[in-house]
């Protein structure tokens, strides 16, 4: 006689780290759709009512719980958008948890001052190096900081000084949930300089990955919106960007929900298309990097909430860290469009929950 396989009745959602495995929870479908599910989609549409600030972005898209990763070669000023979308989501009202893991907080908080004082009196301007050297007595910078400090309670800066690894992370976001019961925007500047622990003998492009899915996995565990900022493989410094800009960790192009790049707008002219070029597309570079303002375009690569792919221009002027949106050409009404979110949520058909033996 046959031996029939036992089956049992678990809980729809089930930790089986719990069995020593890593992070897998197993479910039950249809007692998933009788009460997770509705709860996952209000949770996941509230939060997704999150705005960066940039207008030309926010007419895309808005910024969704998922891993975002930005790359850029440097001098594009891939720390300072995202640093600038960190205080623009703070002011809306938001947490925002930034670990720095090359920059000071002093000189952050600079940087935020210049940009502020850029914003309210372009013409008469200071650099974050002025502000540190300045005078907190100077009106432009005291009214800076009046106004910055309206929102600043909700920006918490970890300074990391290139020791912070993926543990200390991990730590530091779940201790923050839970003594502040808000779930803040977690900025990581940036992937490359997390430290590997000491016992880890992988190389240095396996370390990458294995970054890229431990951040993942803390992302999905705690529905928060990441920001990742990447450096680039120098190879691409005179190359559009693309996917295999990327290459140097295949777990950031599989692993991101979004993945962005920032690029010089010229990289579009014509003699980026041409071989053997060298020395005139590194020309071209130089010259784009010393106008003022660089043009940039931030590229969306892979986006798993809407439009696939799509660019946005910015003015970046580097002596105040800031970043503009340009708006010449875009297309708002159909952007925004594209981009309607709706209040309500799924519900469960009448009867349905009764049906289930267990609860979640």
């Amino acid at each position: 006689m046959n031996e029939q396989p036992v089956i049992t009745q678990e809980p729809a959602s089930q930790n089986l780290s719990e069995r020593g495995l890593p992070a897998i929870r197993r479910f039950n479908m249809k007692s998933y759709f009788g009460k997770q599910f509705s709860h996952d989609v209000e949770s996941f549409q509230k939060s997704g009512r999150l705005k960066s600030g940039f207008a030309n972005i926010d007419a895309i898209t808005n910024l969704y719980p998922g891993l975002y990763v930005i790359g850029a070669i440097s001098s594009l000023g891939k720390t300072t958008l995202i640093h600038q979308m960190s205080d623009q989501i703070a002011e809306s009202g938001n947490h925002v948890l930034f670990f720095s893991l090359e920059q000071s907080a002093f000189e952050l908080a600079s940087k935020s001052i210049a940009r502020t004082i850029a914003k309210d009196n372009p013409e008469n301007g200071l650099s974050s190096l002025q502000v540190r050297r300045g005078r907190l007595s100077d009106p432009r910078i005291a009214s800076a900081i009046e106004k910055y400090s309206a929102y600043s309670d909700r920006i918490t800066v970890i300074e990391c000084s290139f020791q912070a690894t993926i543990d200390d992370i991990t730590k530091i976001v779940t201790g923050y949930i839970e003594h502040y019961k808000v779930k803040p925007v977690v900025v990581i500047d940036y992937l490359q300089v997390i430290q590997a622990a000491p016992e880890n003998r992988m190389t240095t492009k396996d370390t990458v990955d294995y970054h890229v899915r431990r951040l993942k996995e803390l992302q999905t565990d705690r529905q928060l919106t990441m920001i990742v900022i990447s450096s680039l493989n120098r190879q691409n410094y005179m190359n559009a960007i693309d996917f295999e800009s990327f290459k140097e960790s295949g777990g950031i192009e599989y692993t991101a929900d979004v993945l962005w790049g920032l690029q010089l707008q010229c990289i579009h002219e014509s003699v980026f298309s041409q071989a053997n070029k060298i020395n005139q597309k590194r020309q071209r570079i130089k010259e784009a990097k010393r106008e003022i303002p660089r043009k940039i375009e931030l590229i969306c690569l892979k986006n798993r909430f809407g439009i696939s792919s799509y660019s946005c221009q910015f003015n970046y002027y580097p002596n105040y860290d800031l970043f503009e949106a340009d708006l010449s050409g875009l297309n708002t009404d159909e952007m925004k469009e594209n981009n309607t979110d709706t209040d309500g949520w799924m519900t469960i058909p009448e009867g349905l929950e009764s049906e289930l033996p267990w609860d979640i």
